[in-house]
């Protein structure tokens, strides 16, 4: 045992564990019978040298072998010998030492029991004296020289142990309660109910079992002890952090499942001692996001991504995000695990800010557009080669240039405006018809049109993406707002798209989409292309009041699939303000082209700046859109079942207006229903102005 008992140096675990025990054997003093009757645990008795000692002999004894005993008065002697102790030091320790234990022994030969309590009476306690040689009975003062000398010893112990503890300890600051609780390896029922029922868990009992484990190491060669002494240096921050949670209970079960994930919590809990921001975030995060923690809990080196999240005070840029994946992905064979673990470490970026409430809802969402727009550029890029070793390489034309793939990107992905869970709406266009010429390089040779090679890959593509493998599915993918419909070719010519609107066959809620399509993969050359012909398909069909009708006719049938508390489709939602805006497009496109912009929120401003909308509508619109999608991201976040509902559970309703920085869900609720009412005022006034319009043109 020696080598483990007497270490080389003591840690500040070390030392902050012998502290704590030092309280609790004062605090217990306190409790039983006062200082003074108890000759062992009372103030300057035996345990107190004991204590002293001990501590002396663990401070100096990994490299003084002589102190190495398990006997206190030999220990004593030793002390002095190397210099711990003075000669008048040890001199009066080993007397008052000796003195005690006589009284000790005296009380259990007199008693016969386990007992180091002086009696409360004179006539037992003058037994006692006498047994001591005080005097015999008939001396009175036997009783009073024996009190005295009993004092005047522990209170000199006292002063000698105070000094020795203030060399070795320093002063000490006052100690909170918490860490104690952390450091006690039994704490009463009663002690466990006084700390931690404070912090508002509806079960103490639960709460101190989660937090206890919250102290020890699941890795065998990771120090328990190391990690136990600094949780207890910061739990008085670290429960305070959890009672300003909607729900400690559950955020406190949150922390013990990603932390145990994790690995190494004493090099958390170290961080936190030292970074308090960090220590909110990871509370903050466990509290309110289960999408984020179960990232987290399923990618343990995320970690360090959570750190630099705080470190880097900015979202990461769409020419940043390229670049890193790059290198990632740098002669790796298997790009599935790395896909997905940038996209993760990206989301935890990004959501990490969110909760934080560092970031406009807009530079969120298009962050989470820049991301997935890498990641499906890089499939593309890497199915495209796959595919051309066995067809060849796709042209154009006699002069047999390189025919590329477009992707036009739809919804919420084409005005970059998509959240952590939202499907990739996509087209898959080709600049134009051919074949492929072989390479030379596949078993067969074989060649292809360019509509059957384009929609082949279109395929893997998106087989690819929504694979469900060992990591999940990177995203869900949805191509059916193609053309040629569902059950058509999977991809089609940029010649055939503007065929399609240009001889009529497009469908007015086809070219109302169409006012979000952007081109995210291809040359800047075929963008441009692609650009140009939605907006030819957009502007192709003059607009007709009637139109109006006609998409209000739409979102009523949206609306009618949709509860009262559904954020997205119910009344004065932000589908209201997602058809609002395309009506407005459709019908000045032809005249102001400048207001084709894929994103709502750069949608209004065009429409403000073309003069087809007003100030005081563009600064509503604004205000209720981004809103409600930062409800709708906080709703993400905590994963709920219902991703557009406002939550019905009043626990839930208290996590998102936490989330969302608001001061209680009552603000929360009255604030979403001011906004869904004035949008749909607003809806119904701008519709009715257009119908207005078409009736006059009838009269």
């Amino acid at each position: 045992l020696e080598p483990w008992v007497f270490r080389r140096y003591l840690t500040r675990a070390d030392i902050a564990g012998i502290k704590a025990l030092k309280r609790r054997i004062e605090r217990r003093a306190k409790l039983e019978q006062g200082d003074t009757r108890n000759v062992k645990t009372g103030r300057g008795g035996i345990r107190d040298i004991e204590f002293v000692i001990q501590f002396l002999q663990l401070l100096n004894g990994g490299d003084l072998r002589q102190l190495r005993t398990s006997n206190t008065l030999a220990a004593i002697a030793a002390l002095e010998q190397v210099g711990c102790l003075t000669f008048q030091e040890r001199s009066i320790l080993e007397r008052n030492y000796a003195f005690l234990r006589k009284i000790e022994h005296r009380l259990q030969i007199m008693f016969d029991l386990q007992t180091h309590t002086l009696p409360e009476g004179d006539v037992e306690l003058r037994r006692v004296a006498i047994r001591m040689g005080y005097a015999d009975t008939h001396h009175a003062a036997a009783l009073a020289d024996f009190q005295r000398d009993l004092r005047e010893r522990t209170v000199e112990n006292r002063k000698i142990l105070d000094h020795l503890l203030h060399d070795a300890f320093g002063d000490e600051e006052r100690t909170e309660p918490e860490v104690d609780l952390i450091l006690d390896p039994e704490p009463s029922a009663e002690i466990v109910a006084q700390h931690l029922g404070k912090y508002g868990f509806n079960d103490i009992a639960g709460a101190y079992r989660n937090l206890m484990a919250l102290s020890e190491e699941r890795v065998a060669f990771l120090s328990t002890r190391r990690c136990r002494h600094f949780l207890a240096s910061i739990s008085p921050a670290l429960l305070q952090a959890i009672a300003a949670t909607p729900d400690p209970d559950s955020t406190l079960v949150n922390l013990c499942a990603v932390s145990d994930s994790l690995g190494g919590k004493g090099v958390l809990w170290e961080l936190f001692s030292f970074n308090p921001p960090s220590l909110q975030l990871y509370v903050r995060l466990c509290a309110t996001s289960p999408y984020l923690a179960g990232i987290l809990t399923s990618n343990p080196g995320m970690i360090d991504e959570l750190m630099d999240s705080l470190l880097l005070d900015k979202l990461p840029t769409h020419e940043s995000l390229l670049a890193t994946l790059k290198d990632l992905l740098r002669g790796a064979e298997d790009a599935e695990p790395i896909l997905h673990s940038f996209k993760n470490s990206l989301h935890l970026r990004v959501g990490v800010r969110d909760v934080l409430g560092k970031e406009d809802v807009r530079d969120t969402h298009r962050a989470l557009s820049d991301i997935a727009e890498v990641c499906l550029a890089e499939i593309a890029d890497r199915e495209a080669l796959r595919l051309m070793e066995r067809y060849g390489q796709p042209t154009v034309g006699d002069e047999q240039r390189p025919c590329e793939l477009i992707i036009l990107a739809m919804g919420k992905l084409g005005g970059r405006e998509p959240n952590y869970h939202s499907d990739l709406d996509v087209i898959f266009l080709y600049e134009a018809d051919g074949m492929t010429r072989p390479n030379g390089r596949g078993r067969k040779n074989e060649s292809t049109t360019n509509q059957h090679f384009f929609s082949q890959l279109g395929q893997r593509i998106i087989k690819e993406v929504t694979r469900l493998g060992p990591y999940g599915r990177l995203y869900e993918m949805d191509p059916r707002l193609r053309p040629t419909g569902k059950s058509g070719s999977l991809a089609c010519s940029v010649a055939e798209f503007s065929r399609y609107f240009q001889e009529g066959a497009g469908q007015l809620w086809e070219r109302q989409a169409l006012c979000k399509a952007r081109p995210v993969y291809g040359s800047a050359a075929a963008r441009d292309a692609v650009n140009a012909a939605v907006r030819d398909a957009v502007t192709c069909v003059e607009w007709q009041p009637a139109f109006a009708d006609d998409i209000r006719v739409m979102r009523r049938r949206l609306e009618e699939t949709a509860s009262a508390r559904n954020l997205k489709r119910g009344p004065g939602g932000t589908v209201d303000i997602e058809f609002l805006v395309p009506m407005l497009q459709l019908r000045c496109a032809g005249e102001f082209p400048e207001v084709l912009v894929p994103g709502t929120l750069d949608a209004i401003d065009a429409l403000n700046a073309a003069g087809q909308l007003g100030d005081d509508d563009r600064a509503f619109l604004r205000q209720s859109y981004r809103l409600l999608r930062s409800i709708e991201s906080g709703l993400r976040l905590m994963n709920t079942t219902a991703r557009h509902d406002l939550p019905g559970d009043e626990r839930e309703l208290r996590r998102l207006a936490f989330l969302l920085h608001m001061h209680g869900p009552q603000e929360l609720v009255d604030r979403c229903q001011q906004v869904t009412h004035e949008n749909r005022r607003r809806f119904d006034r701008l519709f009715d102005e257009e119908t207005s319009h078409y009736e006059e043109c009838k009269t």
